[in-house]
């Protein structure tokens, strides 16, 4: 269902109304926690890599999993991508870019066809049931498998966790949902393998540091002071956005509908853009025809802006109304991206060649 951050998560100390949600907070620690003992995960013969995150809202996951898969895939090694397909209700997986069925964002999700756009080479296979969906993966060839969006997908084993967090925002408040952010408690951190800091380098939170602020921390995240162990590798991967040439000569009206909306503003216009307006939709919202008359006609109104949003938002547009908008590619560092795939590698062979590896499982 469409959602949308709420500003008190990114206050410095909780507020009021998160104190008063911390009742539901522990309803959900405890579901959560149920579940997870339930689960008897599956070891399979390749080597499994999760990237995801233990906050709710944008930290930059998807362009993450797209750099990793295209930096593996570099590398000689056959890559392929699982991911659930938020908000398409599919339990049974299938492989994108079959023909014999029509793929939207409706059907499929809007970071699946974020993913299928992104990386031509690699399979990208959606659906709930990831077991079922690793075994085609590996049936067809896959040396390697990328969870998106995998942290707390417990019925995969995995040899290599890759938490991402936001550096300016980190932690938020540190309450887990609803309360907060956290979709696990804090200490949690800790049980990944390699924490990945992200960021556009430009501060996200315009607003006060109130009730309808999203103030971040001070400068930028430390590992230590997230609670990240002492000794165990992270690393800072930057992005940055780049627009098509041409609009930064034009006036824009920027929308989307993500986690943390502020951000992608702040990232263009530190990227040099001249926003004329802004506006927000809930995160994952599915965009209809009324939406884009109404940016249509509030762009119109500003001077004959352009229209301009997020690689993930233009996915969900209207087939129709797609050329009326730009969309603007996040770009991640091409250095670090390397250097996260040492890291991931690295781990993936030390895990494989512990005796403690327990052999795959099937079920």
């Amino acid at each position: 269902m469409p959602f949308t951050t709420p500003p008190f998560w990114y206050r410095r100390s909780p507020s009021l109304r998160a104190q008063m949600l911390r009742p539901l907070a522990l309803l959900y620690a405890l579901a959560t926690g149920l579940h997870r003992g339930w689960v008897t995960p599956l070891r399979l013969p390749v080597p499994v890599v999760s990237i995801g995150n233990i906050t709710l809202g944008g930290t930059g996951k998807t362009p993450l999993v797209i750099g990793l898969a295209r930096e593996l895939q570099r590398r000689g090694l056959q890559v392929a991508v699982l991911t659930r397909g938020y908000g398409s209700g599919r339990r049974v997986p299938i492989r994108l870019g079959d023909r014999r069925e029509v793929q939207t964002s409706q059907r499929v999700g809007d970071e699946a066809l974020e993913l299928l756009g992104s990386l031509p080479e690699v399979p990208v296979w959606v659906g709930a049931d990831r077991r079922s969906a690793a075994r085609q993966a590996v049936a067809e060839g896959a040396a390697l498998l990328l969870l998106d969006d995998g942290l707390q997908h417990w019925p995969l084993a995995r040899d290599c966790d890759v938490t991402v967090l936001d550096e300016r925002h980190g932690l938020g408040n540190g309450l887990l949902f609803p309360a907060g952010p956290l979709r696990e408690p804090a200490a949690s951190l800790g049980r990944a393998d390699l924490l990945v800091l992200t960021g556009t380098g430009s501060s996200p939170a315009d607003g006060p540091d109130g009730e309808g602020g999203m103030a971040e921390r001070s400068g930028r995240a430390d590992p230590g002071s997230l609670g990240w162990p002492a000794g165990k590798p992270w690393l800072r991967v930057p992005a940055t956005l780049h627009p098509a040439p041409s609009l930064r000569e034009r006036p824009l009206l920027a929308f989307c509908g993500i986690g943390l909306p502020r951000k992608f503003f702040a990232a263009l216009r530190q990227a040099g853009l001249r926003l004329v307006g802004t506006e927000s939709f809930p995160d994952h919202h599915p965009y209809a025809q009324a939406d884009l008359e109404r940016l249509v006609a509030l762009a119109q109104a500003r001077g004959g802006a352009t229209l301009v949003t997020t690689v993930k938002d233009w996915q969900r547009l209207p087939s129709n109304s797609r050329s009326m908008v730009a969309a603007v590619p996040l770009v991640l560092e091409p250095a670090a991206v390397a250097a996260l795939a040492d890291a991931v590698l690295d781990t993936v062979a030390h895990r494989r060649a512990s005796p403690h590896h327990a052999s795959p499982h099937h079920d």
